[in-house]
């Protein structure tokens, strides 16, 4: 049985491959690219109701930061013709792909700002590219589960929390596909949501690379014949179970997500993919501070003794950067507690998407599984994806009990406080309620 048609859909895609010798960004201090394992790519999926487009962009890069998103987001919605709020920049998060947080900054060089500087134009000519090419499609929905992904929030015996294996830790395994055919049953791209850091390559290699998304990729459009997208799931708490320098282990990882997408296109059953419902909302998430002045002067001056100690032995740049941002976040948290004033809240952006019987939650930075679970589960549409590291990057958004614990998604990487998440959750079903409502006043 199909469900009759009322959305069209056009497909394109770019290679946005830097230059070698570029920074690469996701472990810091590594240094420069020295070659190209596989190349980058934006491919962009534009949907049309009759009334309303959207345009979803898949990009093999780490992330990008805000700012940047939304002067992206406003030359695509130029060429495009759509509003930029209407453009979704998911990444992939790939830890082989240049630098792009950067761009605007001292600290940036000029192979930085120029490869940002032409990514938007790129974006902008794939998206126009795509709303070209729209035909009438039709859409199914398929589920399968992958095992490449592992929780790593590992416990030692002596209580800490590292980055290693955790095989009892909380998971999101789904692997979700929207199928998108031509009305003469030909393929013509589909979504691929799923949940994994893509570090598969260690924090070593030193090869530009999409990682196992890639080579994911690759399997889908060479069994099904349909342009594929990947869009990164809340990984935050999630890497790839095998972490191992060279080729074979994204190749290997990604042949199978990309066998168990298979699996799930062949299944998929069909939806309803409009009416189109797009909303959108700025949350404040309150900044994570000290429990007391004292142990914030305390991490203050541990972070001064390491950035001298980094000055002095001529680190890298992007170690030099990493420590230095910690030290000011740091130095405000103790400011701000010397001086009675509160922290300013992290801004971040979220996108509810409803096309149909398919709802998309976006988050801006890296969220923990946990945190994607409950948006998927709180949903109102019978079929959701949630996307990771999309329209910014605020950093890590762990969950309240991660803070006691400490690790690094903790202690280094996150600026939010314990109680971001759970304003994330509500800040993410709402856009979707808002999207649901958005739709149907203009439905067919």
């Amino acid at each position: 049985m199909s469900v009759p048609a009322k959305v069209r859909a056009g497909v394109a895609r770019a290679n946005i491959t830097p230059g070698v010798g570029v920074d690469l960004c996701g472990f810091a201090g590594r240094g420069v690219s020295v070659g190209v394992l596989d190349d980058l790519y934006a491919t962009a999926l534009v949907l049309d109701d009759g009334r309303r487009r959207v345009a979803i962009l898949h990009l093999d890069l780490i992330g990008v930061e805000g700012v940047w998103a939304r002067r992206a987001s406003e030359q695509i919605g130029r060429q495009g013709r759509l509003p930029a709020g209407d453009v979704l920049l998911c990444c992939t998060h790939t830890h082989y792909g240049p630098t792009t947080h950067a761009y605007d900054k001292d600290s940036a060089t000029s192979a930085e700002s120029a490869y940002m500087a032409e990514l938007r134009f790129k974006l902008a000519g794939v998206v126009e590219q795509a709303r070209r090419k729209l035909d009438p499609v039709v859409a199914r929905v398929g589920r399968s589960t992958s095992d490449i992904g592992i929780n790593r929030r590992e416990r030692l015996p002596d209580g800490r929390i590292i980055l290693g294996h955790n095989p009892g830790g909380r998971i999101d395994r789904e692997v979700i596909v929207v199928r998108l055919d031509r009305l003469t049953g030909e393929p013509l791209a589909c979504l691929l949501n799923f949940a994994a850091h893509p570090v598969s390559q260690g924090g070593q290699a030193r090869l530009i690379s999409a990682d196992f998304p890639g080579p994911a990729r690759e399997v889908v459009e060479q069994l099904t014949g349909s342009v594929c997208l990947y869009l990164q799931g809340a990984c935050g708490n999630i890497n790839s179970v095998i972490m191992r320098k060279g080729a074979k282990t994204p190749r290997t990882l990604g042949k199978r997500l990309g066998a168990a997408a298979v699996q799930a296109y062949e299944v998929a059953e069909p939806v309803r993919l409009g009416p189109i419902g797009i909303a959108t909302q700025q949350v404040k998430l309150p900044a994570k501070t000290h429990a007391s002045a004292a142990e914030a002067r305390r991490a203050v001056e541990e972070l001064e003794r390491e950035v001298a100690h980094l000055t002095e032995a001529r680190a890298h740049r992007g170690s030099l950067q990493w420590a230095n941002m910690r030290l000011e976040r740091a130095q405000a948290a103790l400011d701000s507690l010397e001086g009675g004033r509160p922290l300013s809240p992290v801004e971040g952006g979220v996108w509810g998407v409803l096309l149909g019987d398919v709802g998309m939650a976006t988050g801006p930075g890296e969220i923990f599984c946990e945190i994607g679970l409950a948006v998927k589960q709180g949903s109102p549409f019978p079929h959701t994806m949630y996307v990771s590291n999309a329209n910014g990057s605020i950093g890590y958004v762990p969950i309240p009990e991660a803070y006691p614990e400490g690790g690094y998604e903790v202690t280094h990487a996150s600026r939010v406080g314990p109680e971001a998440a759970g304003l994330l959750v509500e800040a993410s079903l709402r856009v979707l309620r808002r999207a649901r409502s958005l739709a149907h006043r203009g439905a067919f």
